[in-house]
Parts: C-alpha cells; structure tokens; sequence
C-alpha cells in the first residue's frame, strides 16, 4: 500500500510540472513545447489509471480537466487574434501593392515626360 501510494505521488508529481510546462508554454506562444507536453501528459495520466478511484488521483484529474478548460479558452481567444492579424497583414499588403503601382506608375510617366 506505501509503495502504491509512492508511486502515485511521483506520478502526480511528474503530471504537475508538465502542467506547469503547459501553462508556460501556451503563455509564450509556444504550441510545439505544448503540444509535445499535452502527448507527455497523456502518458502519465494513462500511468495513474489503475489508481482512479484514489482521492488524490480524483482531484488530481479534476484540476486538470478545469485547467484545460481555461486553456481551450485562452486558445480560442489567441486564434482569434491571428485570424484578426492576418486579416490586417492581408489588408496592408493589398495597399501596399496598390501603392506601388501608383510609384512605379508615376515614375515611368515622369521618365517619359524626361525623354519627351
């Protein structure tokens, strides 16, 4: 039983730092790091399955399943933003090329005149 209880305190352990991992790297923009912790994690928590119907495991997951939630949402809101910038990016390069072809419009016309 000692042994059993050691084994899921490492376990919750190891699931705490990649939360903390998780929350950083979604912090930094850093969706490799955290897609690459999400895939770590899974395998930890398939660890602690045979201790489900421990206390500790039960708010272990609970925690999680709340974190993930406030994650999901702080994603949505960051996938919002870049759809938002390159709408922008996109509406910047149009004026962009359209100003210039007006330069290069008017510089050929100014070279004509010169020549002329």
């Amino acid at each position: 039983m000692n042994t059993q209880k050691t084994v899921i305190e490492e376990l919750i352990s190891k699931i705490n730092k990649k939360e903390n991992t998780l929350d950083d790297s979604l912090e930094n923009d850093n969706f490799e790091i955290f897609s690459k912790t999400l895939e770590e994690r899974l395998e930890l928590l398939k660890q602690l399955e045979p201790f489900k119907n421990e206390l500790a495991v039960k708010n272990v997951l609970e925690k999680i399943l709340k974190k993930d939630s406030e994650r999901s949402k702080s994603i949505e809101e960051k996938m919002k933003k870049i759809k938002g910038d390159q709408f922008n990016v996109q509406v910047s390069k149009k004026a962009m090329k359209k100003g210039y072809l007006k330069i290069e419009e008017s510089l050929s016309r100014h070279k004509i005149n010169r020549s002329g």
